[in-house]
């Protein structure tokens, strides 16, 4: 298997920087709306706009799930004990210097997004879609993404620590200083694409079985 140069821990994910004094956010997304300086503690579970800007908020223990959101800007961007289960963004969603902390994202999509100075920590990412996205200066830590998808992904600059990825695709992906040690990578489906990441010893094993089936190889055992 290839490999680029070690991922290393000489990067890291720069964080959101936050007014001291937030107003409180409005009670509902709306088209070509931008939210600057706010805290949001509400729910707004199944809204949509197209649009929304973001900037220098902290989303707190609000119900976010089925909310969709098309072209979304979203720059110094704190989401911490939310229910973001079935989060859709669309059409080229960019966030950049955005945490994740404790929040439930199972099946969110983030299909076509890119991705930078964000990160996920505590986080379930179960199906997550991150299908032709691009993920720069990106970490991972302590995360379930058991079946995510990151088909045809480019990730460059991802730290990955102590994460469920069982099953994930990683099929037509482009890897780079990907840093996987730590993770669960049993029937990882389009193994072949980890090269340009970094294992330990320890996963091995468990890549071996995923990747002889990306490579056509037949295992019998007499």
């Amino acid at each position: 298997m290839a490999r680029s140069k070690p991922a290393g821990d000489a990067w890291s994910v720069a964080a959101p920087r936050l007014s001291a004094d937030p107003a409180p956010a409005p009670v509902e997304v709306v088209d070509a709306d931008e939210w600057i300086g706010v805290v949001a503690t509400v729910d707004y579970v199944g809204q949509r706009a197209n649009g929304l800007e973001l900037s220098d908020v902290a989303v707190s223990g609000g119900r976010w799930s089925g909310v969709t959101l098309q072209t979304l800007r979203a720059n110094d961007v704190f989401f911490t004990n939310c229910d973001l289960s079935g989060f859709v963004l669309e059409d080229d969603a960019s966030l950049r210097r955005v945490s994740f902390s404790d929040c439930r994202l199972s099946g969110a999509v983030f299909a076509g997004a890119q991705l930078h100075d964000v990160s996920f920590t505590d986080c379930a990412l179960d199906e997550g879609n991150f299908r032709m996205a691009r993920l720069g200066r990106v970490s991972f830590d302590g995360c379930s993404l058991v079946a995510a998808d990151f088909y045809g992904a480019v990730m460059e600059g991802v730290r990955m620590r102590r994460c469920d990825l069982r099953g994930v695709t990683l099929s037509k992906a482009t890897l780079s200083s990907v840093d996987l040690r730590s993770c669960a990578l049993e029937d990882v489906i389009g193994a072949d694409a980890l090269r340009g990441a970094t294992i330990d010893s320890a996963q091995v094993l468990s890549v071996a079985r995923s990747l002889a089936v990306a490579l056509g190889v037949v295992v019998v055992d007499d």
